[in-house]
């Protein structure tokens, strides 16, 4: 493919193709959705289950047709037929096309985190959240985009946690307390030990006033968005902040962070 370097995807808090730094014209709003569609599914699918899942209609002549004409438009928007293969039956975006998006970018420097060790794996890390310029693919409604959009926002909080724990490691913990910050405010529902685990951290480094203010706050987003209320535990930890004294954490060492991640977090997964 003569401009396969120059094929750059953005799903990432945009939804961008160029081709040789050009714009994509993608001539119809169905080649469009469809090439970010098999960009998310990268195992690929039928024509039929893709004319259901996206078009919502059953697979019928008109509907073939409109399907073959669809995936023409793609492969003459990328300047190369083979961007779009079809392999029995099932329709899917080559490795190479797949290589020059953003998000299987993330998923693999995640892979290579995971095998990484000490300061090797935290930059490996950092390079991954650096691609995380926002949501996936933030303006698609359909329904398989938010699917998507919820796993790679449960993978960017998952890795803010493992450089978070990282850093705290180095005795960095204030920049720790910032990557525990910025990975509740992506997925709040991430657990509520993470929520103990930041109270405490906030309570050594910034005081318990801060602590408080961070569980109040706790306490709103569960009425408003879960109807529910904190666990036990979580309310016995903002009293006995309440009635603690303003402490200074100063290194890594007794760092109820690190202690709270004792056991390594769970891998992050790839669009299915």
């Amino acid at each position: 493919m003569q401009t396969l370097d120059k094929l750059q995807i953005r799903t990432l808090g945009e939804a961008q193709v160029w081709v040789n730094g050009n714009p994509v014209q993608w001539r119809a709003e169905s080649a469009r959705e469809l090439f970010f569609y098999l960009l998310a599914h990268p195992e690929g699918h039928t024509r039929e289950h893709i004319i259901e899942a996206l078009w919502n209609i059953k697979s019928d002549a008109s509907a073939s047709n409109r399907f073959r004409v669809t995936v023409h438009r793609i492969r003459a928007a990328l300047g190369w037929p083979g961007a779009l293969l079809e392999e029995y039956s099932r329709y899917r975006l080559s490795e190479e096309t797949l290589g020059a998006s953003d998000v299987h970018v993330f998923y693999r420097v995640l892979e290579q985190a995971e095998r990484a060790t000490g300061l090797r794996q935290l930059e490996l890390y950092q390079q991954a959240l650096a691609l995380y310029q926002g949501e996936f693919l933030p303006s698609e409604d359909g329904e398989w985009a938010s699917e998507i959009r919820e796993q790679l926002r449960a993978a960017y909080a998952q890795t803010e946690l493992k450089v978070a724990h990282l850093l705290c490691g180095q005795g960095k913990c204030r920049a720790s307390v910032a990557a525990q910050a910025r990975a509740l405010r992506a997925d709040p529902y991430v657990g509520e030990n993470h929520h103990q685990s930041f109270m405490r951290c906030l309570w050594q480094l910034e005081g318990k006033y801060a602590s408080v203010e961070y569980y109040r706050r706790f306490i709103r987003f569960l009425r408003d968005e879960l109807g529910d209320t904190p666990m036990p535990e979580t309310t016995e930890l903002a009293e006995e902040i309440k009635r603690g004294a303003d402490t200074n954490l100063g290194n890594a060492q007794g760092c109820p962070f690190a202690q709270r991640f004792a056991q390594p977090l769970l891998p992050a997964r790839g669009p299915n």
